[in-house]
């Protein structure tokens, strides 16, 4: 006799790719476009435990930005953009992926502070409210937020700003002048001539 606990344990979860077929490779396209140095990690990789609905994993562009990249920016964050996770949850598309900053990774202090946009568990806050995610929306928008959040991140670390923006560098170039003035007054790591604000 098959008993209700014995058909719960039969029924494999359903995966949001399967419940939306379309979505992975619309994905996969706009990803491949945006950052190429993203990589896809399937639910059956060896991260199933940590992102059992699959995500992405990589380096994203510096400056993915529609306004020309300022001159002292790689001498304030360097030549690459900030590596990240970003998990998909199991009710994607319906809510937004979940990103983490991996390098740099924020502290356990900054992950308490709401000026660095970072919730406690170290994922990154890239929307104003819980409804400002569209389901139709491109997750490129998400990932273009996190390069962003790279930027400030830096701006806060060298203490030109007292807290990220409400809406990001996105589209909003009235912070890039203050990339210059992190670089000009903090110290430079020996043998790099870059500004040592990373860490």
């Amino acid at each position: 006799m098959t008993t209700p606990a014995h058909r719960a344990v039969d029924r494999a979860p359903i995966l949001w790719m399967d419940a939306e077929p379309a979505r992975l490779p619309r994905d996969r396209d706009e990803i491949a476009t945006f950052a190429p140095n993203l990589r896809y990690v399937g639910p059956e990789s060896q991260c199933s435990a940590t992102c059992p609905h699959g995500g992405w994993v990589g380096e994203l562009p510096r400056w993915p930005f529609d306004r020309e990249e300022p001159a002292a920016l790689v001498d304030l964050i360097g030549e690459h953009g900030v590596t990240v996770a970003m998990l998909y949850p199991a009710a994607y598309p319906m809510v937004p992926p979940i990103l983490y900053p991996v390098d740099p990774e924020p502290s356990l202090l900054e992950q308490t502070q709401a000026a660095w946009h970072v919730a406690p568990g170290g994922s990154l806050c890239l929307l104003q409210s819980d409804g400002a995610w569209l389901p139709e929306a491109s997750v490129t928008e998400l990932l273009a937020k996190a390069a962003g959040w790279r930027v400030e991140y830096a701006l806060m670390k060298a203490g030109v700003i007292a807290r990220m923006s409400t809406n990001g560098i996105v589209s909003d170039p009235s912070s890039d002048h203050l990339i210059a003035e992190a670089v000009r007054f903090a110290p430079s790591v020996e043998g790099d001539g870059g500004a040592d604000v990373s860490e």
